[in-house]
């Protein structure tokens, strides 16, 4: 039954297990949209009706490459977390603004997004795990008292 009650030591790599997990999908879609050229995914999001869409284009492109990269390193984690909460957040409400959640179709419109969205501001919260930049610059650092 002690599986049942996880040590902070698996809880620990759990976490980091996600971070790298989510990281690396992040940084592959940016690196994807990289490598078939920012023109292309400008006019994609261009023919959603995206204003600003070669800044808008370039700042999705950047954000999942280097976000995810900061995830997967365990670098600045909690930083990256909520910046790509916010990016993600940005993009559910550009490209599914107006649609309902459920329609006639199967499933959840946007619930990657939705996904991508909790597990960023999950990292926000719990920080890193085990085994990041993070923790091997940031350990036996005193922690600063909350004033209550």
């Amino acid at each position: 039954m002690k599986f049942l009650l996880p040590s902070q030591t698996s809880s620990s790599r759990g976490i980091a297990f996600l971070r790298i997990v989510f990281g690396g999908l992040l940084l592959v879609h940016g690196v994807q949209k990289l490598l078939a050229g920012q023109p292309a995914f400008e006019a994609t999001i261009a023919a959603m009706g995206v204003q600003k869409a070669e800044l808008m284009s370039w700042l999705v492109i950047w954000g999942e490459t280097g976000l995810g990269a900061l995830l997967v390193l365990g670098a600045l984690t909690r930083v990256a977390g909520f910046l790509a909460a916010l990016m993600y957040a940005g993009i559910w409400f550009v490209t599914e603004s107006g649609k309902p959640l459920l329609s006639d179709s199967p499933g959840i419109n946007a619930e990657l997004l939705i996904l991508y969205i909790a597990l960023a501001l999950a990292f926000a919260f719990i920080g890193s795990g085990a085994v990041s930049l993070d923790r091997r610059l940031f350990a036996g650092k005193p922690a600063r008292k909350s004033r209550r």
